[in-house]
């Protein structure tokens, strides 16, 4: 028999499910993250040390998501770089790396952390989800060990990802994706043999997620909208506002009404790099937006969206 506890949560999950179905919209969060950033290096840390850096931005988040859940959210989508930062080289990066499996493997590292260990991350982000009853969107590196047979294989044999990961609300990882057109700067990281087209099902939608600079790019940005029509795109980024990208806010509101749906954009805070511009935005315009270059603090923005904008009788 299941602990009482585990009733309870499995109670808690099906009556959010049903409520999730009997409406045309949902509650969708993002957080905008004043990140806590390394100390720049080129020699690695040890692991520990990137885990301690690592839950001190997680505790942030945490806060932000159960603040998130508190307010009705079913969603919540946080910055790139939001866990560890961006200030490395391949080798320093590599104590942040943890080996992401596909989802296909049906795994929840919350109730399961040693099934592919170490990924204490993993295993925190999916308790964050699990034990507040929404989907969490997080962005942290995988790494991949690849041998000489792969011609691409890089010399220190693996390969390094810029990688967005979506658990959902019962903490089971449902979504992987590697950015695939990575923005100049981002040597730590490898690109994709391909584009990853990643799409995944919820009560309330049919959801894609891109990073950063894949906006810009026909693929994966372009194909999830007019190929696979997702209603919801997710997007962490680390935003910032100068040539070529442009305001965030500005932009990436236009780009959700030209495309026809909903962008979930979470962006850094960190006003030394320009980087701020936050949004809830739909093919109507913004529900929720925010943009604050004067601050460090960071911002949680919350809002009601449709569904599904397309069956919407003012769907442009």
């Amino acid at each position: 028999m299941l602990p009482c506890r585990h009733l309870l949560h499995a109670a808690v999950f099906a009556l959010a499910v049903l409520q999730a179905l009997a409406s045309d919209t949902f509650i969708a969060a993002v957080y905008e993250h004043s990140v806590i950033l390394p100390n720049a290096t080129d020699k690695p840390v040890s692991p520990d040390d990137a885990l301690v850096l690592m839950n001190k931005n997680m505790d942030v988040l945490e806060r932000a998501i159960k603040e998130a859940a508190q307010q009705g959210a079913h969603i919540i989508v946080t910055p790139e770089d939001g866990i560890y930062g961006w200030r490395f080289t391949r080798e320093a990066i590599y104590p942040y790396l943890e080996d992401i499996p596909d989802p296909a493997v049906n795994w929840i590292p919350c109730t399961d952390p040693t099934r592919f260990a170490p990924a204490p991350v993993q295993e925190r982000l999916s308790c964050m989800a699990r034990n507040n009853s929404i989907y969490v969107v997080a962005n942290i590196g995988d790494k991949k060990l690849c041998n000489s047979s792969d011609p691409d294989c890089p010399s220190d044999g693996r390969y390094q990802y810029n990688t967005d990961v979506v658990f959902d609300p019962e903490g089971k990882l449902v979504a992987r994706y590697h950015k695939y057109n990575l923005f100049r700067g981002e040597t730590q990281f490898n690109y994709p043999k391909e584009p990853e087209a990643v799409t995944f099902e919820t009560p309330f939608g049919k959801f894609g997620i891109i990073t950063c600079f894949d906006i810009l790019f026909h693929e994966p940005a372009v194909v999830l909208v007019s190929e696979l029509q997702v209603d919801t795109v997710l997007f962490p980024t680390a935003w910032m506002n100068v040539l070529p990208f442009l305001t965030a806010v500005e932009f990436h509101s236009a780009w959700a009404m030209g495309m026809g749906v909903n962008l979930l954009s979470a962006n850094t805070h960190n006003i030394n790099a320009t980087m701020t511009g936050s949004g809830l935005f739909t093919p109507e315009g913004p529900a929720a937006y925010h943009y604050d270059s004067k601050t460090e603090e960071g911002r949680l923005l919350v809002a009601e969206l449709s569904s599904r904008p397309r069956l919407s009788p003012t769907y442009p």
